[in-house]
């Protein structure tokens, strides 16, 4: 899995896609532990970027990664630099909607989630890959850094 190209490397070494979902992540986290609206915390900044159909798929896969994962996924709060493992993980995902691994995808989401959630993870994975993909920002697995 692409997942150790991303893990532990400086967010700042990512495409742009890669970037904005990192910090999305870790805003989602934010609010839902302050007990804030992750749809509201996360919509202006994404409107910005033309990513307003990716808010509800975005926030879809993270709700049932939240509440359906078979371990506790790790996200780093936004003072660390570098790519936690959830981060890591879901970045990984992401990256496996298109190419060789494409067909993986299924069998990825159901180790992470088990049978009960699959589906309706892989729907929302699927989802907001086509819309971060129409705004030239699905993530593409990063070169190993040298």
């Amino acid at each position: 899995m692409p997942m150790y190209a991303y893990l532990d490397r400086p967010i700042a070494s990512l495409d742009e896609g890669g970037k904005v979902l990192v910090w999305a992540m870790r805003r989602w986290v934010a609010a839902v532990e302050a007990r804030m609206c992750p749809v509201a915390a996360l919509g202006g900044a994404l409107a910005e970027r033309g990513l307003v159909p990716a808010l509800a798929p975005f926030h879809r896969m993270m709700g049932l990664l939240s509440t359906h994962a078979r371990q506790d996924l790790p996200f780093a709060p936004f003072c660390c630099p570098d790519v936690a493992e959830g981060e890591a993980l879901v970045l990984a995902i992401l990256s496996q909607i298109r190419g060789p691994r494409a067909d993986t995808l299924e069998t990825t989401l159901f180790l992470i989630a088990g049978e009960g959630c699959r589906e309706p993870l892989h729907d929302a994975v699927l989802q907001l890959g086509e819309a971060l993909d129409r705004a030239g920002m699905l993530p593409s697995v990063p070169a190993p850094l040298s």
